[in-house]
């Protein structure tokens, strides 16, 4: 199908509006947005990290300048002291040993990785915001030399361990810990 109409195939002049009722077919008209399998998956999410060996939980985070990883190859968006680093909690990092500003492990069952730690009062106990996009180690020359690590590697490969409602690797939410880098 692709080939053959490589930009698509009008099925319509235009789009009728007004017919939801008409196509929404949940008892009563209305479109559950509750039902138990999320409801059971919110749950879980909420629930606090059992291993005591991983007692945080990873998140990603967005920098306007890094939306996504190619921009670390354009010079303007990465010029002044741009850095990769994880946001955290004090109370959670001086837990760790950790001080702002310095080197520190992040490990996952699954793997580790180095950043610097930015202490924040904004990040909420028990999360570590980590910037995705960074780690380069291939063909840009400007975003290999930002340095940062790849925050994939803290996350499982298995098949096992995918969402199971969507498919999708869990990127959020990982347990990990924290410790000083000596």
């Amino acid at each position: 199908m692709l080939r053959r109409h490589p930009h698509g195939v009008v099925l319509a002049d235009h789009i009728d509006t007004g017919v939801l009722g008409e196509m929404v077919r949940h008892k009563g008209g209305r479109v559950r947005l509750a039902p138990a399998p999320i409801i059971a998956e919110l749950r879980e999410l909420t629930t606090p990290a059992a291993d005591p060996d991983y007692p945080l939980r990873v998140i990603g985070m967005r920098e306007l300048k890094s939306h996504n990883s190619w921009m670390h190859n354009v010079e303007a968006l990465m010029r002044g002291d741009r850095e990769h680093a994880a946001r955290i909690n004090p109370k959670d990092a001086a837990a760790a040993g950790i001080s702002d500003g310095e080197r520190c492990r992040v490990s996952s069952a699954h793997g580790s990785i180095e950043v610097i730690a930015r202490l924040s009062e904004d990040m909420t106990e028990g999360a570590v915001a980590i910037p995705h996009g960074w780690g380069h180690h291939g063909g840009w020359r400007r975003a290999n030399a930002a340095g940062g690590a790849n925050v994939n590697d803290l996350m499982s490969t298995e098949v096992s361990d995918v969402e199971r409602l969507a498919g999708m690797s869990h990127l959020n939410g990982v347990p990990i810990r924290l410790e000083p880098v000596g």
